[in-house]
């Protein structure tokens, strides 16, 4: 019986994506799916919900019938792929807004394991579930005799400052390095947004004023946050952003200052405490999606 009810489920999910794309624009995803995806958190055991035919499941069979939620193994098994106090040496890669993933190239640093973060960030997980995914990775990467980096691209930006944010454990963080942050939130948040990522109806979740006001971005745990932002804007979008942006958010957001007012420098000031910018400030000349990987490119990784 349950062979047939993921198939009908899937089916559903199916037709509906058919009828969506038949009247939205392609474009590019940020990470693993880029769709409504649904999500383990709250879910083990039964279905883990999604739109956009990203329907997934969370129970003892999703693995054998190949339709787990991405989060399945991190949220149902406590499965990260690190070895609790071990003395492992981790770069935990967190995707951006609307992904399920890194799924791009991962650092390559010596005597480290590159740790894809699968903390679902879409409409069905809120970003205190999408934070919550995280900690099980810190907490099993990050601490004891373990110690890791910390690279996140875009919504990533949100998820770091939520758990920082809502956490008294001092992991063991060399520092955070933010790619493209969003935790300044977006001008384009809504529609335009949502049909740039995929679309994705999380993206209605960065506004400017929602992000901001989520948590406080002044408590990094003393830890500090690296940031770099492109500014090579998409025409659709970029007058709709102010100063400096790279086609999705602007460097207000990219360089994390404590306001939303148009600046063309990534180190224009005031910042959040414990967030500076790194390399350069005039930023790169790189839209949102190729600034992805650019901060494991200038490290050498």
């Amino acid at each position: 019986m349950k062979v047939g009810c993921h198939a009908i489920a899937a089916l559903a999910s199916l037709g509906m994506a058919l009828l969506v794309s038949t009247f939205s624009f392609t474009a590019a995803q940020a990470g693993v799916g880029g769709d409504d995806a649904g999500t383990c958190r709250s879910a083990c055991g039964g279905y883990g919900a999604g739109n956009n035919g990203n329907g997934c499941w969370c129970d003892a069979a999703c693995t054998s019938q190949g339709d787990c939620c991405a989060d399945y193994q991190p949220v149902c098994n406590g499965n990260t792929g690190c070895t609790p106090n071990s003395g492992g040496r981790y770069v935990l890669h967190l995707g951006g807004m609307c992904s399920q993933g890194w799924n791009d190239r991962y650092a390559n640093a010596s005597g480290f394991t590159p740790i894809d973060v699968r903390a679902v960030q879409t409409n069905h997980a809120a970003l205190s579930q999408t934070s919550a995914t995280l900690a099980t990775y810190l907490d099993q990467c990050c601490s004891g005799s373990n110690a890791c980096y910390v690279l996140n691209y875009s919504g990533g930006d949100a998820v770091m400052g939520h758990r920082f944010a809502n956490s008294s454990t001092n992991w063991n963080i060399y520092w955070v390095g933010t790619t493209a942050g969003a935790g300044g939130g977006s001008e384009l948040s809504g529609n335009l947004l949502a049909d740039a990522f995929g679309p994705c109806d999380y993206s209605g979740h960065l506004g400017t004023s929602e992000v901001r006001n989520a948590y406080n971005h002044n408590d990094t745990n003393g830890k500090t946050v690296y940031h770099i932002g492109g500014y090579d804007g998409w025409w659709y979008s970029s007058w709709l952003l102010p100063g400096e942006d790279d086609g999705a958010v602007a460097f207000h957001s990219a360089g994390a200052r404590t306001g939303t007012t148009s600046t063309n420098s990534m180190c224009s000031t005031p910042k959040w405490t414990n967030h500076v910018a790194a390399w350069t400030c005039s930023g790169y000349d790189l839209d949102h999606y190729g600034m992805k990987t650019k901060f494991i490119t200038q490290m050498g990784w």
